[in-house]
């Protein structure tokens, strides 16, 4: 596989989903100048999915701005700016459809952007959504079960984006605890085990001197 083929596999496999014909043009201008297939693998992971919808986004936006120059010099009988020469008027047409009033092209432009990007933002926008929810489900699940709430409990249960989670599940574990509910004893970490196993080699270390001071003085 050539540089461009390897570059342009990768991609197609991190941004699954996005038009081949996007992802083709970074993977030309990223293969450029490169003869190290090692490099391939970095250059693949330094491209973002802003860079992605960057370069979309200025795809629609040459599409945009070359149709709209297009439509405004057949308007006009123009051509590269300058007048047609004796154009060839166009014979009229019964029925005919009132023509659309002249639109500006920078709007022409701007509205082209917008739709283009539109799917990618909603996808980025989606993905943001998914990574937020997940670091909250996560930080309730660890102060949950710093208080010794069981996960059953957590299913389906609504908290608030702003809830205090000390304070909520501590009244939690109180309402449960009034209602008879019997919480079982959480297993030591490792951290508070070595903590107690240090504990009790200093009262030992302590006792032993302790009895060696005595016989000494006897």
């Amino acid at each position: 596989m050539t540089i461009f083929e390897q570059i342009l596999a990768g991609l197609q496999q991190k941004f699954a989903g996005v038009d081949t014909a996007t992802l083709t043009r970074i993977a030309t201008k990223k293969a450029e100048g490169v003869t190290d297939e090692t490099k391939v693998t970095s250059i693949v992971e330094g491209i973002s999915f802003q860079d992605v919808m960057q370069n979309y986004g200025d795809f629609r936006a040459g599409q945009a701005q070359t149709s709209a120059v297009s439509n405004y010099e057949k308007k006009h009988g123009l051509k590269d700016g300058k007048p047609i020469e004796n154009p060839k008027p166009e014979p009229p047409k019964p029925n005919d459809p009132p023509k659309p009033q002249e639109t500006d092209i920078a709007k022409m432009i701007a509205d082209g952007i917008a739709a283009g990007i539109k799917p990618f933002a909603d996808k980025l926008a989606k993905m943001e959504e998914n990574e937020a929810q997940a670091q909250r489900n996560s930080q309730i699940s660890a102060v949950a079960k710093k208080y010794g709430i069981p996960e059953f409990m957590l299913k389906d249960r609504n908290i608030p984006e702003n809830t205090d989670l000390d304070t909520y599940f501590k009244d939690m574990k109180q309402d449960m605890s009034n209602n008879g509910f019997q919480f079982s004893k959480a297993p030591e970490t490792a951290e508070q085990k070595q903590e107690k196993e240090a504990s009790e080699f200093a009262k030992m270390i302590e006792a032993d001197t302790k009895s060696i001071v005595e016989q000494q003085n006897k």
